[in-house]
């Protein structure tokens, strides 16, 4: 069987963008809608670009507000999310070094295998 075209980063982006708002529908900082993909390691760490703990929906507003100082508020709420112990080992992994097309790989297989589990909260 052909193995399917990697996506391009865009692609890869657009899908992953729209399955993190569809899971938290509500911004991370304040009850609006989540209307952006806000990454707390920002994107160009591959190894954490597709990572779902390194990513929150956020609405327009606390995304620019927050952007800029991960290591107060942001980083205080991340903790709260995922734990002590879950966020060092994010942090570990935002570390790492992962080319694109192997970050873009693994998220793309993972989609395609649980495609189906998505389509519900995708809508």
């Amino acid at each position: 069987m052909k193995k399917p075209a990697l996506w391009t980063s865009t692609k890869a982006d657009q899908i992953f963008s729209r399955w993190i708002r569809a899971r938290d529908k509500r911004c991370f900082f304040c009850p609006n809608p989540g209307t952006q993909n806000s990454h707390f390691w920002g994107r160009a760490n591959s190894a954490t670009r597709y990572d779902p703990e390194n990513c929150d929906a956020a609405c327009g507003g606390c995304h620019m507000r927050h952007e800029g100082n991960k290591q107060g508020l942001y980083r205080e709420k991340k903790i709260a999310q995922l734990g002590k112990a879950k966020y060092d080992a994010l942090q570990r992994r935002a570390y790492s070094i992962v080319k694109r097309a192997d970050a873009i790989r693994e998220f793309q297989a993972w989609y395609e295998t649980n495609r189906h589990l998505l389509s519900a909260s995708l809508g």
